[in-house]
């Protein structure tokens, strides 16, 4: 079978022809069998890492980025890049690390195939035979559809957690199955996920999660789909959830676009923290997917104003708080609590349609003003009377024009001072009564 390859890369292999053959490897391979171009092209060869430096020194071709640990040399050539990595042995400790301790650069393409993951993966074409090479009869397992690991599954996933996940992830956006002995071992193995990083797990899932649409083949359910393998595998507990099943309820109401939120929301609804927010902290932060802050934040608002709104919120209090993330919090609400949804977003439309002020800074009146008018008072104080302003201008006592809030601000201050006043009379009174 011939594959469509780049002409530029073809002057490579040309170029480096007395060497050995130079071959595509792995994802673009198994793509161009299913019928669809994919953008990364992965390299091999037997030819060292230090050796293809010097090769292309002085050439078209550009060495961007090398490894010579791992033997792998990011070439450029004009906008195309591409990654070769030469024939190797990985060398793993205990674990499954997923990166090597050590390994060892050999020139049998025959060995290289043996450390890959499944056989879909560990084809290789020779660019200028033109011609696939396919040890473990991965083509074959392409036509029916299967991901099954190269050797022994034991043996692939016992110093590589991060395959399992792939595996999963693979069987998502393929629309494959698993073959039987590879799903059995992963569930047996599945402690090794314990050893990968939590951002490349986060990655791994977030990819599930959009697995319908990465290729023209992709099932519309293919996130459950890999959600409940997540559950078959029993694998939560390794990504700092305390559970071995999450109940799937909310991520397949919500769209595509959601799926990570409706995912959050039904693993508390599974698990019930004590605290929501804190709740998301550990697990989206440093101590589990490694998310950024502003990241963190973001999942906090959109969840804590799901539930705020499922314990019905006062209106006023519910959009001071989220009024600018309520668009997306109805994207979630929409599908999933209609009569929620219908409740709130007349209200957030009644708040636009009428211009109402929703937060301080829309006010017309700022901690200076109160500075100047009102100096005597503890700066700790403007925040509050702002805030009260802010009410009564949306409840419509008072019209959101500075002088107007002035005025008010004045008006309850000597309020404020008359009560003070009055207190104080009857406590003074009182004391008086008792001595007597």
């Amino acid at each position: 079978m011939k594959i469509k390859v780049p002409e530029e890369l073809i002057k490579l292999a040309v170029l480096l022809k007395e060497y050995g053959s130079l071959y595509i490897v792995g994802g673009y391979v198994r793509n161009a069998i299913l019928g669809f171009a994919d953008t990364d092209i992965d390299l091999a060869a037997g030819i060292a890492p230090e050796r293809m430096v010097e090769l292309l020194d002085n050439t078209k071709f550009e060495v961007i980025d090398k490894s010579y640990k791992l033997g792998s040399v990011t070439i450029k050539y004009k906008n195309q890049i591409w990654q070769y990595t030469t024939f190797r042995k990985d060398n793993y400790g205990y674990g499954g690390y997923h990166r090597p301790q050590t390994v060892d650069f050999i020139n049998d393409l025959r060995q290289d195939a043996q450390r890959r993951d499944f056989t879909m993966n560990a084809l290789y074409y020779d660019i200028l035979k033109q011609e696939i090479i396919d040890i473990y009869s991965g083509v074959l397992d392409i036509r029916n559809k299967i991901v099954r690991c190269v050797e022994m599954p034991a043996f692939v996933f016992s110093h590589d957690g991060l395959r399992i996940l792939r595996m999963i992830r693979f069987a998502c956006e393929l629309n494959f199955r698993i073959d039987h002995a590879t799903l059995i071992t992963a569930k047996k193995m599945s402690h090794q996920i314990n050893y990968i990083s939590g951002k490349r797990k986060f990655q791994e899932l977030t990819a599930v999660l959009n697995s319908p649409k990465r290729y023209e083949i992709s099932n519309p359910d293919a996130h459950i789909k890999g959600l409940n393998y997540y559950n078959e595998l029993r694998i939560w507990n390794s990504h700092f959830i305390p559970t071995s099943k999450v109940r799937l309820r909310t991520v397949k109401k919500v769209n595509a676009d959601n799926a990570f939120i409706g995912l959050l929301i039904d693993i508390i609804d599974t698990v019930i923290p004590p605290c929501i927010e804190y709740f998301i902290n550990d697990l989206l932060g440093e101590k589990g997917f490694a998310l950024k802050a502003s990241e963190v934040k973001f999942y906090n608002i959109i969840v804590c104003g799901y539930y705020d709104a499922l314990n019905r919120m006062n209106n006023k209090r519910y959009f001071f708080k989220y009024f600018e993330h309520f668009e997306k919090i109805a994207e979630i609400l929409a599908p999933t609590k209609k009569f929620l949804y219908a409740k709130y977003k007349f209200f957030y439309d009644y708040i636009i349609k009428h211009k109402l002020p929703i937060s301080l800074k829309e006010l017309n009146l700022t901690k200076g003003d109160l500075r100047k008018h009102f100096p005597k008072l503890s700066s700790k104080k403007y925040e509050t009377i702002l805030y009260n302003a802010l009410i009564k201008v949306f409840d419509g006592f008072v019209k959101n024009e500075k002088l107007a809030l002035i005025d008010e601000i004045k008006k309850d201050l000597q309020e404020e001072t008359e009560k003070e006043k009055m207190t104080k009379d009857e406590n003074a009174k009182l004391l008086k009564n008792k001595k007597i």
